[in-house]
């Protein structure tokens, strides 16, 4: 496979828009017309849609270009060419655009192709670029507590009757990824780039099969939104999987502490130390988060349903400390 500068000349024709984010649009802009997303904002959608004459959308980047490719295409014309693996939604029908300054989630199309450039994706995840394999799989691991959230809908009283094993088989994918890098040996600079865009590809897939994101986004969801529209980090460095990986070690650590099923999250500890996810406040302060930045944004979802805001009702602020104190 060739670097996506490359590789995209194939595949454009004269009723091609191509959508590129700030690194990718100098290196793609002469391949065709193309316009640069920033953010992905619902007026920028609306924007593209009124005033270019396209048929076929191309969209290349991150997260955020591959939300407007997706909501800016019609059924059939989409292909995606992400450059780094930094999130579990390459393949899905599923937009998180910003309107009136809120982070929604919600249905657009999903693409025919995604195509990963291997010398591409190696090259942005080289040195300083790791952090673009940390944040992907802080973003695939998100389902751990999405699928816990799933199997208790109704009241966080049942977890105490929700066996480990219950909960995984809901994420086979998922469940695989984790027992992939808990037994990875080296150093996560060295973990295998092929297999971790398989498991987010095949993450992604399953939100079309099921036709729901519950088992890919749930509560710690939510509180990324809060924190990213309240507080707007770089996000090249407090990345979309860090931030979310906030919320999947408080309800994988009040789902041990209501099981008793301990050993589970020693693993969930473990599984975030191999893949450089923040465990302590510390590690969180070096992303520009800090404590009050979640006991705020746990405060907010405590008016909601969502079961990170019933435990935080139930919690308080001891919930947060006890995982990253």
């Amino acid at each position: 496979m060739r670097p996506i500068p490359e590789a995209l000349p194939a595949v454009v024709d004269d009723s091609t828009l191509l959508l590129a984010d700030s690194h990718n649009f100098p290196l793609v802009r002469d391949v065709g017309e193309t316009v640069l997303v920033a953010e992905p904002r619902a007026d920028v959608v609306d924007d593209i849609r009124t005033t270019y004459r396209y048929e076929k959308v191309i969209a290349v980047g991150g997260c955020s270009v591959l939300d407007v490719g997706r909501a800016c295409a019609q059924p059939g014309s989409l292909r995606v060419f992400p450059s780094i693996l930094s999130n579990s939604c390459l393949s899905t029908d599923r937009s998180v655009l910003i309107e009136d300054g809120t982070r929604t989630s919600r249905r657009t199309v999903a693409p025919v192709t995604t195509v990963i450039s291997r010398p591409s994706v190696q090259a942005a995840h080289q040195g300083p670029g790791v952090k673009w394999t940390t944040s992907g799989l802080g973003d695939l691991f998100s389902s751990l507590s999405a699928a816990i959230e799933y199997q208790c809908a109704d009241g966080e009283d049942a977890l105490l009757d929700m066996p480990v094993a219950r909960v995984m088989s809901r994420i086979p994918v998922v469940w695989a990824a984790v027992e992939w890098v808990l037994g990875s040996r080296g150093p996560l600079a060295g973990l295998d780039l092929r297999s971790l865009a398989r498991y987010l590809h095949e993450s992604s897939l399953d939100v079309l099969r099921l036709g729901h994101t519950r088992l890919n986004a749930a509560s710690e969801h939510l509180l990324c939104y809060r924190l990213q529209e309240k507080h707007h980090y770089p996000p090249d460095h407090a990345t979309h999987g860090r931030l979310v990986s906030i919320g999947t070690l408080l309800v994988c650590a009040m789902y041990s502490r209501s099981t008793g099923q301990h050993c589970f999250y020693r693993s969930v500890r473990r599984l975030y130390e191999k893949s450089g996810l923040p465990t302590t406040y510390a590690d969180l302060s070096q992303l520009g988060v800090h404590r009050e930045h979640i006991l705020h944004g746990l405060d907010e979802l405590a008016e909601t349903n969502c079961l990170l805001g019933r435990l935080y009702r139930q919690y308080a602020f001891r919930m947060a400390d006890e995982v990253f104190a």
